[in-house]
């Protein structure tokens, strides 16, 4: 439960996932390629934040739907009203999804690869 409160804290507060400490993005849509308190690097390869795209469908998925919901069965409009109301909830919410989608593969991946290789050196 600790540790899930800590991942939570640390992709809120957009800290690096090795040392808690340096800042992962330098405003709200600009990384830091690496830690600059530790050096951890955020970006290992070409293809690195495929998931991070997923993760920021999930996301979207996860904010649009309560309110296509509402708007169709609650306020009673039209299907097409009501997917546009999401698509321009979806544009506005984008810079957001991107910065916390990216957040949250960052400590996941961080965290997947020290509970196999505890001993792993990550700044390579």
């Amino acid at each position: 439960m600790e540790k899930g409160i800590q991942l939570m804290l640390s992709i809120w507060s957009n800290t690096c996932p090795a040392c808690l400490q340096g800042k992962i993005f330098r405003n709200l849509v600009s990384m830091n390629p690496q830690c600059p308190h530790c050096g951890e690097i955020f970006e290992k390869e070409s293809g690195y934040f495929v998931g991070a795209m997923i993760a920021s469908y999930f996301l979207g998925v996860f904010l649009a739907l309560p309110v296509l919901l509402l708007a169709i069965f609650r306020f009673e409009l039209e299907a097409a009203w009501a997917v546009t109301l999401c698509i321009g909830q979806t544009l506005l919410m984008q810079p957001f999804l991107f910065r916390y989608s990216r957040l949250l593969w960052i400590q996941i991946e961080a965290r997947l690869t020290r509970a196999v290789n505890p001993d792993s050196d990550r700044k390579t």
